[in-house]
């Protein structure tokens, strides 16, 4: 946990989930989960399984399993994930892909020998 109070600025990189209470700047690399409490704020490049945000988030966002972004919440930035809840009251701005295939869609791709 990063406590309130605390501004960390840097990369970070772990295997466990991460809860931020006070300021991060940089880069956030996480195998697990990652929450932005109310009244933190996170501006960085991020990557990370499933990314709840109640404070604020400003910057690029790779969330494997889902983003949730809570009432009251701000996100600002580009999010890549394959599931997205925005409640009533958040506030986003940013592009959304959610890389999937519609059914009976099929990935392009170069099948040509050489």
């Amino acid at each position: 946990m990063i406590g309130p109070g605390t501004t960390i600025r840097g990369n970070i990189a772990g295997e466990e989930d991460l809860v931020v209470e006070g300021r991060v700047e940089g880069a956030v690399r996480l195998t697990k989960d990652l929450t932005v409490a109310e009244g933190a704020t996170v501006e960085a490049e991020v990557e990370a399984r499933a990314v709840r945000v109640g404070g604020r988030f400003a910057g690029t966002l790779d969330a494997g399993d889902s983003l949730v972004v809570e009432a009251g919440a701000v996100f600002v930035g580009d999010v890549k994930t394959p599931r997205l809840q925005i409640a009533d009251g958040a506030h986003f701005k940013g592009k959304v892909d959610m890389d999937f295939e519609l059914p009976g869609e099929t990935k392009k791709r170069d099948d040509r020998r050489r």
